[in-house]
């Protein structure tokens, strides 16, 4: 008799230990902090890219000026992308932290200096490094 209390005993203890785990959980997912988000550009297929403090120095991001020379407007050449199909862009930066991809068509190069006779108005901040990343982030690449 005494040994059939103790299996009894034993599948009580069990049962005990393992109804926790069958309960429901409903734990909430961890938020996860993402570097930058995006915005739709109404109208266009172009994203705006908004970083955080963070993100921005994870990448290195740094930005300059368009100025203006003789010929038109001056970016370094490490601020152009060209896209597959051959088309020139720029991140502009409209405000801190936010970043916009626009158009433009370079004339020429001149050592690390792109000439472009038509993009953003002198004066406009432009990304010159972390440009493939802000592409990355845009296009989910």
């Amino acid at each position: 008799m005494k040994r059939e209390h103790r299996w009894v005993v034993a599948a009580l203890l069990l049962g005990v230990l393992l109804l926790p785990a069958c309960r429901e959980v409903t734990a909430e997912e961890p938020t996860v902090n993402e570097p930058y988000r995006l915005e739709p550009v109404e109208g266009t297929d172009v994203a705006r890219v908004i970083l955080t403090e963070d993100g921005a120095q994870r990448i290195g991001l740094e930005t300059t000026t368009v100025v203006e020379s003789g010929a038109g407007s001056v970016v370094p050449g490490s601020a152009i992308w060209i896209d597959v199909e051959g088309q020139e862009w720029v991140y502009a930066s409209p405000e801190a932290l936010t970043f916009v991809r626009e158009p433009v068509d370079v004339d020429r190069y001149e050592g690390d200096a792109a000439l472009l006779a038509h993009g953003p108005e002198p004066g406009t901040e432009v990304v010159s490094v972390g440009v493939p990343e802000l592409i990355g982030s845009e296009l989910g690449i």
